[in-house]
């Protein structure tokens, strides 16, 4: 575990010694009994520098300090700590002449101190003491830290009710129920995506996971630019995307405006050594009433939509009216040429079937919204068909969709998305017919197992084509065909090889050998191993073994 991940839950308290005599240091770790106290030495030092280097690096709870030491004295390197640690206890080990500093380093905040020459029983009975008040100061730093997990939670929990249509109308509510701070003003919605330019393969970036950055430096950008303006601001990751909300003073509006613009700017610097990406920021807009962020959030999903029809990084603001078209119609034209696809095992008639979705969509005048959602009706129809009007089997269905869903997004303009649309119906095809492939040729894989599972016993054609449900001659037709090689072959090769291992691994006479690998007659078998290998058993063990 890395010292500044330190396990708050941990009962052991961990103790730095500092004293620029060696003797005190060794005579203080020999007094402390570290088992019975749970307590645990992680450095020593002969100097206030040494010390605080030690502090830095193995966070303890605890420093056992001399007053007068080279470098920083015990007072300087109180001070230096604590802004390390605030919570960090200090005891400080004083001679009778510097009883005054001890003093004084008492109304610095150290919890005790200690005179020299050092007594065991004072000093386990003071860090049994101290020991205490670091468990109760961690308690406390643990209950805090709940507190504020807890209340992040529930303020995500925000966004989720709102657009499920379940979360309080009314600001008062809202801010009691969720931990929000929402005053009168203005509340809009914004919505950050990055997605793949040009041809980068979508499945490589999406497994790479380089989108992990873009939410941590998302929150810091906003932070420094656009939340100083803010009443309240607040980020929701879903499925790759970022989602948030804002409230200011009606004043702020030209300010947020220009501090959006500086955000997404400053985020695509930052991430610019993804050259394959696009960043892209869209936001609602403005409203008066806080029960408008629900439209204010499906504004920004149609805002940034449009971005499939540009090919440059933008900031949407507008949103886009809906172009009129027949929806049901389009699609069930595309229904029925992805059946006579399915039906026919035909990739390139679910290409067409593709292209002449997409070219109706353009020539419609579809925004970036309506072509996306499009291509998700389209994927989903494509999934239903394979269901209902064919015998492929698909793989779980619905996990294609998210899938195909959550990697969407990805794309970066309108013929990427039906491209992508394109490969995926045609991989799906494809895995369906590899898996009507497959089905053919289990028997033959699980006439191989049987082969090589009883490869010792008597085996012939008639009895292991009856083990997989075939006939001798369909049998030996497609073993031949999968393997390249006849069943007495095959049969043959698998003893042969597990004769060789016994070779090499034991020494088992050569006429054992060939009874344990289903041959009853040596010679004969010594024949045949010969012909294969080209040496016989004998020379092959003096060779190998």
């Amino acid at each position: 575990m890395k010292n500044d991940e330190l396990d708050e839950n941990s009962i052991t308290i961990r103790v730095v010694i500092a004293d620029d005599e060696y003797k005190v240091c060794q005579l203080i770790c020999q007094l402390i009994d570290w088992k019975a106290l749970d307590m645990k030495l992680v450095g020593t030092a002969s100097n206030g520098i040494e010390a605080l280097k030690i502090i830095e690096e193995e966070k303890p709870d605890l420093a056992l300090t001399d007053i007068r030491m080279p470098g920083y004295d015990g007072m300087e390197l109180l001070r230096r700590a604590r802004k390390i640690n605030p919570d960090m206890e200090f005891i400080v080990i004083s001679g009778y002449s510097h009883f005054e500093y001890a003093q004084a380093a008492i109304q610095c905040g150290v919890c005790d101190y200690i005179l020299k020459p050092i007594n065991r029983n004072l000093l386990n009975t003071t860090l049994q003491k101290v020991r205490q008040r670091c468990l109760e100061k961690r308690s406390l730093r643990i209950q805090v830290k709940q507190k504020a997990a807890d209340v992040a939670r529930l303020r995500k929990t925000f966004w989720n009710d709102m657009v499920l249509e379940r979360s309080p109308k009314k600001i008062e509510e809202i801010n009691q129920k969720y931990h929000y701070h929402f005053e009168n003003g203005i509340f809009q919605s914004f919505m950050i995506l990055a997605d793949v330019q040009g041809d980068s393969g979508i499945d490589q970036i999406y497994e790479n996971h380089v989108f992990e950055l873009m939410p941590l430096k998302t929150l810091v950008y906003l932070q420094n630019y656009v939340q100083p303006f803010c009443l309240e601001l607040e980020t929701f990751c879903q499925n790759g995307k970022i989602y948030g909300i804002i409230n200011y003073l009606p004043e702020k509006k030209e300010k947020i405006r220009e501090e959006f613009k500086n955000f997404i700017h400053s985020l695509r610097l930052d991430l610019s050594a993804f050259e394959y990406l696009r960043f892209h920021l869209s936001t609602s807009n403005p409203f008066d009433t806080i029960e408008d962020l629900l439209k204010a959030y499906h504004q920004c999903e149609r805002a940034m939509g449009q971005r499939l029809l540009t090919e440059e990084d933008s900031f949407f603001e507008k949103v886009p009216a809906d172009a009129e078209y027949d929806e049901d119609t389009i699609l069930k034209n595309f229904g029925q040429k992805i059946q006579q696809g399915l039906d026919l095992q035909r990739k390139d008639q679910i290409k067409d079937a593709v292209l002449e979705l997409e070219s109706v969509a353009v020539e419609r005048g579809l925004n970036g919204c309506q072509i996306f959602v499009l291509a998700q009706k389209a994927y989903h129809l494509f999934l239903l068909t394979s269901i209902v009007f064919s015998d492929l089997h698909f793989k779980d269905r619905e996990k294609l969709e998210n899938e195909f869903n959550s990697k969407a997004f990805l794309c970066g303009s309108e013929k990427q998305l039906f491209l992508f649309l394109t490969e995926s119906c045609q991989k799906d095809l494809e895995d369906a017919c590899q898996w009507i492939d497959q089905e053919k040729i289990k028997p033959i894989s699980q006439a191989k197992q049987y082969i090589r599972e009883h490869y010792s016993e008597a085996l012939n054609l008639d009895h292991v084509s009856s083990k997989v449900g075939f006939s001798p001659s369909y049998f030996s037709t497609m073993f031949r065909k999968e393997t390249g090689k006849t069943f007495l072959e095959y049969l043959t090769d698998v003893r042969i090889e597990e004769a060789k291992k016994l070779l090499r691994e034991s020494r088992i006479t050569i006429e054992l050998i060939c009874n344990m690998v289903g041959s009853n007659d040596s010679k004969r078998f010594s024949k045949t191993f010969k012909r294969e290998t080209g040496i016989s058993p004998k020379e092959y063990r003096n060779l190998y073994s």
